[in-house]
């Protein structure tokens, strides 16, 4: 069965971005940027030189043509088999979301407030004590590289290493490779983030129920823009799809946001430790 690659097209940023680049750079095509995980016009240019070399419709945007021409000269990239209206994942039977009780529970309680620079009032500022004893950085090898897009500038490359609490970090260690060792890393296109002290998305009561998940440090989001919350998740066959992963998360302990009532794809949070 033929392999399906989604189109990448100028603006996209991530981690097969990156591959894509690499590859026309081994072909000879010039890129000023290097592989920086970013399809702006220098890499357009590249595809549009590599399209006209091969006799493909020059479009700046690199689809499912210009890759099965593509792989016959070393061209690796995520790629799907198979029909690419696979199900949506089953939410577990084992799991359920953990609310702000649970992650008491598993993580321990802080005090907060709201972030004093904060303009969009959902930014909080946790007690400093309960931060040095809980919030560390641990490496995450299967991140090493990956395109991070936690903060609008820079789009840097991750050195492996993400902030989350100690409790979280052999978790989120065992997910990682356990997607690796499936040879599932491959859809996941950039890291957004794990630690962040604020509340919920469209709370704006400072009380305990409306924490995000991500101020315990015991949640991360991944290919955001493919899966923002409220809409529906990237499907299988569309680049930043994650439902592949899901299953595997669920066994890992992890629940994925897709099965929230408001649908969160990019998420994913410990569910138990």
């Amino acid at each position: 069965m033929a392999d399906l690659f989604y189109p990448l097209k100028p603006g996209h940023i991530g981690a097969d971005v990156c591959r894509l680049q690499r590859f026309l750079l081994a072909q000879g095509f010039a890129i000023p940027g290097g592989t920086d995980g970013n399809l702006g016009p220098a890499t357009s240019a590249a595809i549009a030189a590599f399209q006209r070399e091969h006799g493909l419709p020059e479009s700046g945007a690199f689809g499912q043509d210009d890759a099965r021409r593509a792989v016959g000269l070393g061209y690796e990239n995520t790629c799907f088999q198979g029909a690419s209206h696979a199900a949506y994942p089953p939410a577990p039977k084992h799991l359920k979301r953990p609310d702000h009780q649970a992650s008491d529970a598993m993580f321990g309680t802080f005090e907060f407030r709201l972030a004093k620079s904060d303009t969009a009032r959902y930014q909080l500022e946790i007690e400093e004590d309960w931060l040095a004893d809980n919030i560390c950085q641990t490496s995450i090898p299967q991140l090493i590289g990956m395109v991070d897009r936690q903060f609008a500038k820079p789009r840097g490359r991750k050195d492996g290493k993400i902030t989350c609490h100690r409790l979280a970090a052999p978790r989120l260690q065992a997910l990682f490779a356990a997607w690796e060792t499936a040879g599932l890393m491959d859809r996941v296109i950039y890291f957004t983030g794990c630690f962040n002290a604020r509340l919920k998305r469209r709370e704006t009561e400072l009380v305990r129920s409306n924490l995000s998940n991500h101020s315990w440090g015991g949640a991360f989001d991944i290919n955001s823009q493919e899966n923002w919350i409220g809409q529906a998740p990237a499907a299988m066959g569309q680049r930043g799809c994650l439902f592949e992963l899901v299953h595997i998360a669920n066994e890992e302990g992890f629940f994925w946001g897709g099965h929230f009532d408001r649908v969160d794809g990019m998420h994913f949070e410990i569910a138990e430790l």
